[in-house]
């Protein structure tokens, strides 16, 4: 681990990393802002983050997280156990617009 994370890093370079980073701040406030618009849900905090985020949703997120993985879709964390009807959510790099919009769509299902 240690060592594809070096090489990983090492093929960045300080610009690829810094480049990295946006692009994950970015995305995951798109996702954020997106959901939050939807109907019964919110943002658990208004603290600034980075690419990992607490939502609340209308039902238990183990049925939100079902009906995503049912598209292919890796749902977020159940944090019920910490806040009723929580998940959190992580948006990376590697997530696209179009997969966080499909994201969105399943959540305004419910």
């Amino acid at each position: 681990m240690a060592l594809a994370a070096a090489v990983y890093l090492a093929t960045l370079g300080k610009r690829g990393l810094r480049h990295v980073a946006e692009l994950c701040y970015h995305k995951a406030h798109y996702a954020a802002e997106e959901i939050a618009k939807l109907k019964g849900y919110s943002l658990v905090f208004s603290k600034p983050f980075f690419k990992e985020f607490a939502i609340r949703c209308p039902v238990a997120p183990s049925r939100i997280n079902q009906a995503l993985f049912n598209e292919g879709i890796i749902g977020g964390l159940d944090i019920s156990h910490i806040i009723d009807n929580a998940m959190l959510l992580c948006v990376t790099e590697m997530n696209t617009k179009q997969e966080m919009d499909k994201l969105v769509e399943i959540l305004g299902g419910f």
